[in-house]
C-alpha cells in the first residue's frame, strides 16, 4: 500500500508492513526483581522495598541509596550480586523467537549498572534504563531517572519512525508503556494494572505471551492483503 494511503489511515504516520518493535519490561517479566535479592543478600530491609511499598519511585530510590550509604555498601558490592542474576527459564528462547520477526528492546526502571549483563544473557537486547551517580569513593551519591515517566516518549519515537509497538509489562510502573503502544500484553500483572486495560490479554507464562506477540506481528501484514 502506498505510504500516503497509510498516513491517511494512521493519523499521519506511515506504518509500513513488517516493522515491529517488541518493548518489554525486565524485572518480574524476563528476570527476577534485583533489589529484593540485594535486600536478602545484604540484610538491608530498605533494599527489598518496591513500588508496592512506596509509590513514589524517586523517594524509594532515595531510601535505597541512603540505606546503602548507612551500611557502607558500594556500587561494586551491589553489582557483584546483581550480575549473578539469571533470566527466568525460557526467557532467552522467548526473546530469540521475537527477534526472528522484529526488534526487541527492554524499557525498564532498572539501572544499567545492574542489568546490562542480564540484557547480554538475553541475547544482547538493547536496554533503556536509569543510571547511578557515584562519589569519589565508589559510593552511590544519587541517580538519574532517564526512564521514569518517559516510557511513552520512547514508544512515541518508535511509532513516529514507522514502527508498530507491542509491549509487555506486569505492574503499574509499566502503565505509560502499555497505554502508548499498539498491542499491550499484561504479564502476571497486578490487579490494578489489569483494571486499566479491560479486554486486553493477560497471561501467566511466556509461551502464551509469545503466542500473543507473534499474533500481533502477524496482524501487520493483514492490510497489505486487502
Amino acid at each position: 500500500m502506498p505510504c500516503n494511503r497509510l498516513r491517511a489511515q494512521t493519523g499521519g504516520v506511515c506504518y509500513l508492513p513488517g516493522l515491529m518493535i517488541f518493548a518489554l519490561d525486565l524485572e518480574g517479566v524476563l528476570a527476577p526483581e534485583i533489589w529484593p535479592i540485594l535486600g536478602h543478600t545484604f540484610n538491608v530491609p530498605d533494599f527489598s522495598l518496591t513500588t508496592r511499598d512506596e509509590a513514589d519511585f524517586g523517594e524509594l530510590m532515595r531510601r535505597r541509596v541512603n540505606a546503602a550509604t548507612a551500611a557502607g555498601i558500594k556500587l561494586e558490592h551491589l553489582t557483584k550480586v546483581a550480575h549473578a542474576v539469571e533470566p527466568y527459564l525460557g526467557a532467552r528462547e522467548f526473546v530469540s523467537e521475537l527477534r526472528k520477526v522484529g526488534n526487541v528492546v527492554i524499557i525498564s526502571d532498572t539501572f544499567h549498572e545492574f542489568s546490562e549483563p542480564l540484557a547480554a544473557k538475553l541475547g544482547g537486547v538493547n536496554l533503556f534504563a536509569n543510571r547511578f551517580e557515584l562519589d569519589e569513593t565508589g559510593m552511590i551519591s544519587g541517580f538519574k531517572l532517564r526512564i521514569r515517566g518517559k516510557k511513552e516518549r520512547i514508544v512515541s519515537g518508535f511509532k513516529s519512525a514507522g514502527f508498530r509497538v507491542a509491549a509487555m509489562g506486569d505492574s503499574m510502573n509499566d502503565l505509560s508503556l502499555l497505554k502508548s503502544c499498539d498491542f499491550p500484553v499484561l504479564y502476571r500483572a497486578v490487579q490494578t494494572l489489569i483494571d486499566e486495560f479491560p479486554g486486553s490479554p493477560s497471561v501467566q507464562n511466556l509461551d502464551d505471551a509469545l503466542e500473543l506477540m507473534l499474533g500481533a506481528r502477524a496482524k501487520l501484514d493483514e492490510p497489505a492483503a486487502h
